[in-house]
């Protein structure tokens, strides 16, 4: 556990120095947007609400921003219950496609946090696997965004999970 707080402080550490050598991209519209999506988490039926808000600019393609979610799902056998918090990372990867349309982003996301909750359960809960219960958040995922206008866009990602949501530029 205590390893993982320093990498965890370590991360924000990076994310602030580093974002002083941020560059600009004329289609870019990552910091500054707030994304919101119903989530789920393939393979178990779960059913949930994240949150990302995109910070800072790292490099010319990256973002970094804090996340939260709520999660939950139960069926005959047991009953779940998470919070999270954690941090998102963003690879626009545009520029390197060649994607010039400034409607469309195209991205790869990676998670890291930690996840409180509970589990309970009618007997046996040994079917669930270890990483529903552990209390360190990993995900990965590739995902897009389709600007409507300026201000808001509809997104989705695929990956360890599945996010489909609405973004706001602040």
């Amino acid at each position: 556990m205590k390893k993982s707080i320093q990498l965890l402080v370590t991360l924000v550490l990076v994310t602030f120095s580093s974002s002083v050598f941020a560059q600009n991209s004329a289609d870019f519209r990552g910091p500054n947007t707030l994304n919101v999506g119903i989530i789920s988490h393939l393979g178990v039926g779960s059913l949930g609400v994240q949150a990302d808000y995109e910070i800072a600019q790292l490099g010319q393609d990256f973002t970094i921003g804090a996340s939260a979610y709520y999660q939950g799902w139960s069926d005959t056998h047991y009953n779940y219950s998470y919070f999270g918090v954690g941090a998102r990372v963003r690879w626009y990867a545009d520029r390197v496609l060649g994607i010039t349309d400034n409607r469309w982003d195209v991205f790869a996301s990676g998670d890291l946090g930690f996840r409180f909750g509970n589990a309970s359960g009618k007997g046996d809960l040994s079917n669930v696997s270890s990483s529903t219960v552990n209390p360190l958040y990993l995900g990965i995922g590739i995902g897009g965004k389709f600007h409507i206008n300026d201000k808001i866009s509809l997104q989705a990602i695929i990956g360890s999970g599945a996010q489909f949501g609405v973004a706001f530029q602040l």
